[in-house]
Parts: structure tokens; C-alpha cells; sequence
């Protein structure tokens, strides 16, 4: 690798990749928090006012459901496309129209007329957040390689942060400026907007000095990516992980319900675990990141969350909050999914392929969980079966993690199988 007038050559991937001028990295860093500050903004900001946009709007009980299971349709539906799309159009503009589409869809649907309207608002809002979800974790591995865990654990924060704040702050924001429910969702837009402004200065920096020169990458089909341990592993892992935060999501404030605890204190202890996951996406993935071995991680996280479960199943009312401290272990496996990313990808051309990969196919594995869980308390009447499968989902999710964690990256395994010899009989 040599470098000449700030720009550096990988003999790897034979292509110019700027060093990373002090402005560019600051630009970058900033656009990676304002845009994480939005990636669950359009999610949780909806659930505490949907009777009100029911009601308002004459929505369905089935439209009302498809506005729920929008967003792991649109994660996995345009996650997949995301690393096509990055290859046409670049990296950081792909982000930005990803950030514009957020800003649309959520201020289309605080001034939706219909139904109609503000399903195809949140779906523009949703499809933005999937782009974002898969391009940040590349932009972190070209522009910040020796920061990987400090950049991902930024990231990882500023996104739980926005998981907390929009719930808590949409019916008052809606009241104190008089617009109810429009005003609630409507202001998370002009929140967004702020997130367009570093992305713009990046692509006018290019212009005039460009960031990145790319010449040819290697690059890697989803195929290829099947043929990968790593790559499946790391699915399964991200997968199961967001399966079992939405079924938490869903679903915690019932079984703590279910178990006598009243419903003011059941919402409290699931915004508590939601607050725990700030400081533990901060401080996880550096630890990660500058480990050989992320397994103890793994291990970590799943023990937490299998001691979590465990109590809910067996003694869910001898020490409710215990149980609720144990399960907030289980959102350290978003940032590690994260970090594992990156680290798996010796290229940063393939950690755009993975990250779509993981993340879509990942999301479409997540979408059963809730599903699963409140059909089998319908068929059960209890959370005896729901918790059992939670368990059993855990320790998949341990297993799928291990392998994830073994060091090495997915490219050596694609080359390894490629380079098979087949073998032929000579008569």
C-alpha cells in the first residue's frame, strides 16, 4: 500500500481511496448521528398515537396492520436493493437520497389526506431507513477503518436514542403546537431535515476534490454470499437478534401485565430497557472491535438475555425489574451484528454486499417473531409456549453467533470454495 498527496492505493482492490482529510471524516461522523438519530424515529414515534391516526383517518383494522408490518418489509424489501443501487449512484449520495426520502415520507404522512396517503408516506420514510441502515455501516468501514468500534458504537447509540425519544416526545410535541397527531409525527421531519446538510457539503466537497476515485472492485453475487459460513452465520445472527428485540417491543409490556404488574409500571420498565441500550451501543462495539475473539461478546449478550427469559417464564413476579435488567443484554446484539460487519469484510465494496445481505435477509427472519409470539398466545392463552420459543430462538441465535465471531472474513471463504478443483475422470 503507498500513498501520494493524501490519496491512498490498496494493491488489493487496485482503486484510489481518499485518506480522509480532518473536514471529510468530521462531515461524515456528522451525517453518521444525524442520520442514526432518524433510523427509528418513523417506528416509534407512530405507535403511541396510531388510535389517533385511526380515528382521524378512518383507517381499518387491516390497514392499521399493514402500517405495523411496514418496516420489515420495507428493511428487507430495500435493503436487498441498496448495494445495486450504491454501485450505480455512489455511497454517500445513495445516503442522501435515503435521508431525503425519510424527510418526504414523514412529513406526507403528518399532512395525509387518507389512508392511502400516509401508508405510501411511511413506506417512503421506511424505505430511507432501510438504504441508511445498510450504507452506514459501510461508510464506517471506508472512512473510519481504524475506528470501527468507536464509529459503530456512535452509530449503535444515536440509533437506540432514536428508538426512546420519538415515543416519549410525540404527544407532547403534538399538544404544544396544537396540530395533535400531525404535529407529533410531523415534527420528527424537520428533525430529519438537519441530516440532509452534511451529506450535501460531502457531495460538493466531491465535486471539487472527490472523495473516492473507484476503479474496478470485486465484487461478490448474493450466491456467492450463500456459499459463505460467515455470511449465513452472520444473518441468522443479525436476524434472530431483531426478532427478538421486536417480540420484546411487542410484546414485554403484556407478559409483565400478564404476570400482575400494572400497566403504567410494564410501559416504565420497557422504556428502562430501551434507555439501557444507549450506553451499552456506545461502549460494546469498541470493546469488540479491538478484540481477536468476539465470542465472549456473544456468549455475553445471549446469557443475559436466556437469564432474562428464564425468570419472566418460571418466576415472573418474584423480581420483575431483574428480569427486565437482564433482557436490556439481549440489545447489545444489534451494535455487535454491526461491528461483525465490518469486521468480517476485508473490502469495503464487500461489506456493502454483506451488510444488504445480513440486514435484508435478516429482517425478513425478524418479521415471524411477533407474528409467532401472539399466535401462540392465542392458541396457548398464556407465555408459557411464547417464552419457550423466545428461549429456543436465543439459543440459535448463540450458535449462529459463535461462528459470526470466528475471526477471518467472508471474501477468504467465497475464494476458497471458488477455487475447489472439480473433479474430472480421464478415460
Amino acid at each position: 500500500m503507498t500513498s501520494y498527496k493524501g490519496w491512498v492505493v490498496t494493491t488489493t482492490n487496485l482503486r484510489l481511496v481518499s485518506s480522509g482529510t480532518r473536514l471529510t471524516r468530521g462531515l461524515v461522523g456528522i451525517g453518521i448521528v444525524l442520520t442514526a438519530l432518524n433510523l427509528r424515529s418513523a417506528v416509534t414515534s407512530l405507535g403511541v398515537v396510531l388510535d389517533q391516526v385511526r380515528e382521524s383517518l378512518a383507517m381499518n383494522a387491516t390497514l392499521a396492520g399493514l402500517v405495523t408490518a411496514l418496516p420489515v418489509i420495507c428493511f428487507a424489501a430495500f435493503g436487498a436493493l441498496a448495494p445495486a443501487v450504491s454501485r450505480r449512484i455512489g455511497e454517500v449520495r445513495l445516503v442522501l437520497v435515503g435521508v431525503i426520502a425519510i424527510v418526504v415520507g414523514l412529513a406526507g404522512r403528518a399532512v395525509a389526506v387518507n389512508s392511502a396517503s400516509f401508508v405510501l408516506g411511511s413506506a417512503l420514510a421506511l424505505a430511507g431507513i432501510a438504504v441508511a441502515n445498510i450504507m452506514i455501516p459501510v461508510l464506517i468501514k471506508r472512512f473510519f477503518p481504524r475506528r470501527v468500534g468507536l464509529m459503530t458504537g456512535v452509530y449503535s447509540m444515536s440509533a437506540a436514542a432514536s428508538v426512546a425519544l420519538p415515543a416519549g416526545a410525540s404527544v407532547a410535541i403534538g399538544e404544544a403546537t396544537g396540530h395533535g397527531w400531525r404535529g407529533g409525527l410531523g415534527s420528527w421531519a424537520v428533525f430529519a431535515a438537519f441530516a440532509v446538510i452534511p451529506w450535501v457539503i460531502m457531495l460538493g466537497r466531491g465535486r471539487r476534490a472527490p472523495v473516492e476515485e473507484s476503479g474496478p472492485r470485486q465484487m461478490h453475487s448474493t450466491m456467492a454470499l450463500l456459499r459463505s459460513p460467515t455470511a449465513l452465520s452472520l444473518a441468522a445472527f443479525f436476524g434472530l437478534q431483531a426478532l427478538s428485540a421486536y417480540a420484546m417491543m411487542g410484546w414485554l409490556p403484556a407478559m409483565l401485565i400478564g404476570a400482575g404488574i400494572d400497566a403504567a409500571t410494564a410501559a416504565l420498565m420497557l422504556s428502562a430497557s430501551a434507555l439501557l441500550a444507549i450506553p451499552l451501543s456506545l461502549v460494546l462495539p469498541r470493546f469488540a472491535a479491538r478484540s481477536a475473539n468476539q465470542r465472549p461478546y456473544v456468549v455475553g449478550i445471549v446469557t443475559g438475555g436466556l437469564a432474562g427469559y428464564a425468570g419472566l417464564l418460571f418466576a415472573p413476579a418474584a423480581a420483575p425489574w431483574l428480569w427486565v435488567v437482564l433482557l436490556a443484554s439481549l440489545h447489545g446484539a444489534f451494535p455487535l451484528a454491526v461491528t461483525l460487519i465490518s469486521l468480517r469484510a476485508r473490502e469495503a465494496s464487500t461489506a456493502t454486499q454483506l451488510s444488504g445481505f445480513v440486514q435484508s435477509g435478516g429482517y425478513v427472519l425478524a418479521a415471524l417473531g411477533p407474528l409467532a409470539i401472539g399466535a401462540l398466545n392465542d392458541l396457548t392463552g398464556g407465555w408459557t409456549a411464547p417464552l419457550l420459543l423466545l428461549i429456543c430462538c436465543l439459543v440459535l441465535e448463540l450458535f449462529a453467533g459463535l461462528i459470526a465471531a470466528r475471526p477471518g472474513f467472508a471474501e477468504t471463504e467465497i475464494e476458497k470454495r471458488s477455487a475447489r478443483p472439480t473433479n474430472v475422470r480421464c478415460g
